[in-house]
């Protein structure tokens, strides 16, 4: 299947659905949407594909020093650089289930936790846990993520993922 397609697909999950049910961007003036040269947000495998379809003028992507292996191969992790001022329809999938993220845990299964990154961005990410939030949200997190694990190259960057996390969470939480 057609990686941009399936994200595509996966971003319609999220069209109508917010962490919250109001919008949570009055508590922080969407802090999360600022934007910047220091703001980027991961792409996850094959998503890339998406923004160089629609080659949206809101944004720029690079690659950041992040890397998984798969089938041999070294890949780069993209990021995507917005200016502040997207198409909401258009957003990475990574903003669209902020302040949540997917992770491994100790026996390699998925689960959906508060992305440490999300700590100093937004305030619901400090007192929520993944239950507190829009059960609807949360189920189609799980729901795409689910979809995407069944990918061997998913796996692989997951992997990578969820050490970058846990030595991320590590940082901060000597703060």
């Amino acid at each position: 299947m057609n990686a941009a397609y399936l994200y595509l697909q996966l971003y319609k999950l999220f069209d109508e659905i917010t962490p919250i049910n109001a919008d949570c961007g009055e508590l922080c003036e969407k802090a999360c949407c600022r934007g910047g040269d220091d703001s980027g947000m991961l792409l996850f495998p094959g998503e890339c594909e998406v923004y160089r379809l629609l080659e949206p003028n809101w944004a720029r992507l690079d690659k950041t020093d992040m890397t998984y292996e798969w089938n041999g191969k070294t890949y780069r992790v993209p990021i995507l650089f917005c200016d502040g001022c997207c198409d909401r329809y258009q957003r990475p999938l990574s903003c669209r289930i902020f302040p949540l993220t997917p992770r491994l845990d100790g026996e390699g299964r998925l689960e959906i936790v508060t992305d440490p990154r999300a700590k100093h961005v937004c305030p619901i990410s400090r007192g929520f846990l993944p239950g507190d939030y829009s059960a609807k949200f949360v189920k189609n997190i799980r729901r795409s993520f689910t979809l995407l694990m069944k990918s061997s190259r998913f796996r692989a960057f997951m992997k990578e993922y969820t050490n970058y996390l846990d030595d991320f969470g590590k940082f901060i939480s000597n703060q």
